[in-house]
């Protein structure tokens, strides 16, 4: 196992990663520990869902007049462009 620090953040108006702190993993290699950054990433995404200019599934069903299919395809282009995150591997 190899030791990375990993963070994940909204980009945008909040500030991304450069606001957070970093958290020290071990992971087999760079892909997995960039697969848990994501999901630091979504986490605070879905804190936020609806809020502060992030579109819940509801309010694109609404916006667009679509679907859920289609509002689920559209909330997560929109979630991927708010994600930061970055990984580093620990010498």
């Amino acid at each position: 196992m190899k030791k990375f620090r990993i963070r994940g953040a909204l980009g945008g108006g909040f500030g991304g990663c450069e606001n957070q702190e970093w958290e020290y993993v071990k992971a087999e290699n760079e892909d997995v520990a960039m697969d848990m950054a994501y999901e630091i990433a979504c986490e605070e995404y879905d804190m936020y869902d609806g809020m502060h200019g992030l579109l819940s599934l509801e309010d694109i069903m609404d916006e667009y007049e679509c679907d859920y299919e289609e509002a689920r395809e559209i909330w997560q282009d929109e979630r991927e462009s708010w994600l930061d995150y970055e990984v580093e591997e620990v010498k």
